[in-house]
């Protein structure tokens, strides 16, 4: 979710599935975050939008289903595309290498930021990894640095001193701090969110699991002098205790303590601050910071449906204060 000239936009896959052959991405747009236009700037078979402030552009970007023989999993190439006037779309095209999906491209001093990983493209263990990389224009990027490299076995330890591996990191999303110092929150399959640190020129890091969430789709942003984390999350997924934050329904049809969590990230943690109106299939949301304590949500999820194979969901925008 950003706000551009003037005005709100958030993105999200409009499709019968997950990964369907009609997805296709939706941009939705507002001046006063009730009334709304859409149209489809991206058309199928293409998921995993976001959005970029690059200039007097807003560029968004998506993966999109490529052409010819895949060993794993489906092709894919990281598309781009851009509007001067929030209307009129430029056609995709590829900006980085095949099969290295992008997530939460970010700005920091001048240049910007992406995570991207080859979950879904190459087998799982060794062939993954979260890579990083930047760009001057958001159009071509160039590697930085790994994060984390996919394993079936151990092969990390974290700060408290845990040996772990995680087959398929993937879903990264960044988050600077003054001082040039980056956080990273990977989702890591088998764990609780891995929070990654580490100073410029980011080749050495600093792993630690966290104790609360999975938080799968993550998405981070600093506001004011904190720090707010979205992403789905169960009950009692790590050591601390969440259960009673998870126990109210939002509709007849939840029958799952699967959220929308929003966290805190404090003393190299992330821990739970609320729980959004949401339930099963949910997530995957964009954080907009309006004030030093306020925060807009843009997020999907399916709680108001019943559930089945043809079960809809709905994307939903929530107020959320850190105090």
């Amino acid at each position: 979710m950003v706000q551009w000239k003037g005005v709100y936009y958030i993105c999200f896959v409009d499709g019968t599935g997950h990964g369907t052959e009609d997805s296709q991405i939706r941009v939705c747009a507002s001046t006063d975050l009730v009334n709304w236009t859409s149209q489809i700037a991206i058309g199928r078979k293409t998921i995993d939008p976001n959005l970029l402030l690059v200039g007097d552009k807003l560029l968004l970007y998506g993966v999109k289903e490529s052409t010819g023989d895949s060993d794993f999993g489906f092709p894919s190439q990281q598309v781009v595309t851009w509007t001067m006037d929030g209307t009129t779309w430029a056609p995709p095209k590829r900006c980085f290498l095949r099969d290295h999906d992008f997530w939460h491209p970010i700005e920091f001093d001048g240049r910007y930021y992406v995570a991207c990983d080859t979950v879904g493209h190459a087998p799982l263990g060794i062939h993954n990894s979260v890579d990083l990389l930047t760009s001057a224009d958001g159009e071509r990027w160039e590697w930085v640095t790994e994060i984390v490299h996919g394993s079936n076995e151990p092969m990390y330890y974290d700060t408290t001193g845990i040996h772990f591996g995680t087959p398929t990191p993937s879903e990264t999303s960044l988050c600077f701090f003054d001082d040039g110092r980056l956080l990273a929150v990977t989702r890591a399959r088998g764990h609780c969110a891995l929070l990654s640190t580490s100073e410029p020129p980011y080749d050495q890091w600093e792993r630690y699991l966290s104790r609360e969430s999975r938080c799968y789709g993550s998405a981070i942003a600093r506001v004011g002098e904190g720090v707010i984390v979205t992403g789905r999350s169960f009950a009692n997924e790590g050591v601390r205790s969440t259960e009673n934050r998870f126990n109210d329904k939002f509709s007849d049809h939840d029958q799952t303590q699967l959220r929308t969590g929003v966290f805190l990230y404090e003393d190299g943690d992330i821990r739970l601050h609320t729980v959004l109106p949401s339930g099963g299939d949910t997530g995957y949301g964009g954080i907009l910071p309006i004030s030093d304590n306020q925060v807009l949500i843009a997020y999907y999820s399916s709680h108001e449906y019943a559930p089945g194979d043809k079960h809809g969901s709905n994307v939903y925008l929530a107020s959320v204060s850190l105090t």
